[in-house]
């Protein structure tokens, strides 16, 4: 893996491992609530837009390790596909191979 598609994986991972954080406090603050404001998951390390998203949406993407949460338009052709877009957020998957391994492999959560 290149310099380049290793600090995007870098920075995806790292604002995955915040909004994680994000929702175990909305869990803990907020009770019944079933929206969640996280921020955008690209690989853009100065990226700090915010992203409205259900608490569902939340736990399908984060059920797969190469998935990411994105505001449309921040995707990165050559590390990954968009493979669901809505108005508020995009849902990226990590090219097979190393980009998908390496994403796998900086989720502590998940394999």
């Amino acid at each position: 893996m290149d310099e380049r598609k290793r600090r995007i994986a870098e920075n995806e991972a790292i604002f995955r491992t915040v909004n994680d954080q994000i929702k175990a406090v909305t869990a803990t603050l907020a009770g019944a609530a079933e929206t969640m404001t996280v921020v955008c998951e690209c690989g853009t390390s100065s990226c700090i837009d915010q992203i409205d998203v259900g608490l569902a949406d939340y736990a399908r993407v984060r059920s797969d390790s190469t998935l990411f949460l994105t505001k449309p338009g921040h995707d990165f052709p050559e590390t990954e596909t968009v493979v669901e877009k809505s108005q508020r957020f995009w849902i990226v998957q990590k090219h097979p191979g190393g980009q998908a391994e390496h994403a796998r492999a900086a989720d502590g959560s998940r394999r």
